[in-house]
């Protein structure tokens, strides 16, 4: 669609949120150009990015506003259908057939490539069409979709597994489990309505991670967490590093110590320690992306890139020689002092606010008088919260007793633990992803401010 013509749909459904025809049933020349403008959307979608969100945005404050009370009541109620079929169709292997078909199949060839109860797979199919996740091109004939497509992606389909076997059940507790707290904001990790719903009293990474949870949860969780990102901008693309570390821009003089990415190779799990000054240290960094990102940007650095994660995860850190390698548990003193960049990447998102400001006085630590920390994570606005950082929020809220955080909820914890919010670096709109810089307050300054 031409911008104009997406200007007019903007407008055309802005207008039908605020008023909408006591009869849609009879056609008016305004709700006949709305419907030609949603039909060439479908057929053509803009591909500016802040465009397509003001038209998601409008598109779904005009769905509630056509919307009969019972039919709101009924999305609303059967909203984890939508979850629990997908799953099933996954389970069937039903996506990845017909998009390896690429036409449309019929019933009959449906049913034999799954195996399955032909009466099941019709019922199943009419639903997955109901909700546009494959297209029903007549009688017992279903085709594959872009979103069909989208659902056959590894990383996604892990998402959805996720969400149905973890996260589905610790929303399904949140009401009594709130309940029972007499509504306080919960602030403890080992008592969530996670812990309620999967009957343990270990927190969420100490289940996945020590035998009591099956592997495979595990696995299609950081399948999911690598999945989500993927065709996003990162901080490295919007982060002027330059301006930000003048003592480590200088490139090497000497071929002997200059880091090149061109080729690289599979470093020990734990490297030795380098003379050269330590220039970013990856906190709780897990397997190295970040690192090997940097590097990958800046191959003329001349100083140390350090990756720290428990040891079973720096184990498994991805191959690159340009950084080193360090087991490390975050609520133990900083070990690499004087960084330039001290960085963490959705690490206090998952904390609750007491153990953020702990966390962060850690690195404070260990900072020399230029070091800076780096804090990666969602900053939700003030008001008007998209669904992908509230549904984020709530989730973390559920099994982690933690949150996503305002601009002024970040900046009060920042001066409990002693540092002071220089610049937000935003590079993800939708999200609200952003980099937060941090600078060393003077000696007892914001220390144990209330939060």
């Amino acid at each position: 669609m031409a911008t104009t013509e997406t200007q007019t749909l903007l407008t055309r459904l802005t207008a039908l949120s605020q008023q909408v025809p006591e009869d849609l049933a009879e056609p008016t020349i305004g709700t006949e150009a709305l419907l030609a403008g949603l039909a060439a959307l479908r057929q053509q979608v803009p591909e500016d990015d802040a465009l397509r969100r003001q038209l998601s945005h409008a598109l779904s404050q005009a769905l509630v506003a056509v919307e009969r009370p019972l039919e709101t009541v009924h999305r609303i109620s059967f909203a984890p259908l939508q979850l629990t079929m997908t799953k099933v169709a996954i389970d069937l292997n039903l996506f990845e057939i017909l998009v390896a078909k690429d036409e449309p199949m019929s019933l009959a060839e449906l049913t034999q490539a799954t195996g399955a109860d032909p009466v099941l797979i019709a019922r199943i199919l009419r639903y997955l069409a109901a909700f546009h996740l494959l297209a029903e091109t007549g009688v017992d004939r279903f085709q594959a979709t872009a979103v069909t497509q989208t659902l056959t992606v590894p990383g996604f389909a892990a998402g959805i597994k996720h969400h149905f076997e973890v996260q589905l059940p610790a929303w399904g507790a949140l009401p009594a489990f709130l309940a029972a707290t007499h509504y306080q904001n919960p602030c403890d990790r080992e008592r969530t309505a996670f812990q309620q719903a999967h009957q343990t009293d270990q927190t969420v990474f100490a289940w996945f991670m020590g035998g009591s949870a099956p592997p495979r949860l595990f696995e299609e969780f950081s399948r999911w967490m690598s999945a989500q990102r993927v065709g996003q901008p990162i901080w490295l693309d919007v982060f002027p590093l330059e301006r930000l570390l003048p003592s480590a821009t200088a490139p090497t003089t000497t071929t002997t110590t200059t880091t090149t990415t061109t080729a690289p190779t599979t470093a020990p799990a734990s490297a030795s320690p380098s003379p050269l000054p330590p220039l970013f240290v990856d906190v709780g960094g897990g397997v190295g992306h970040q690192c090997v990102e940097l590097l990958q940007r800046l191959p003329h650095w001349h100083g140390r890139v350090v990756l720290e994660d428990l040891a079973p995860v720096v184990a498994q850190a991805r191959p690159h020689a340009g950084f080193e390698r360090r087991a490390h548990d975050f609520w133990t003193p900083q070990p690499v002092v004087g960084a330039g960049v001290y960085y963490l990447r959705n690490v206090l998102h998952d904390y609750p606010d007491e153990q953020c400001v702990r966390l962060l006085g850690l690195q404070r630590a260990a900072m020399g008088p230029r070091s800076l920390v780096l804090v990666d994570e969602i900053v939700c606005p003030a008001r008007g919260a998209g669904p992908a950082v509230v549904d984020m929020d709530i989730t973390l809220m559920a099994c982690l007793a933690a949150q996503e955080r305002t601009l002024a909820h970040w900046t009060r914890l920042f001066r409990a633990a002693g540092l002071a919010l220089v610049e937000v670096v935003p590079y993800v709109m939708e999200g609200g992803h952003s980099v937060m810089v941090l600078e060393r307050l003077v000696e007892g300054a914001g220390e144990g401010e209330e939060i």
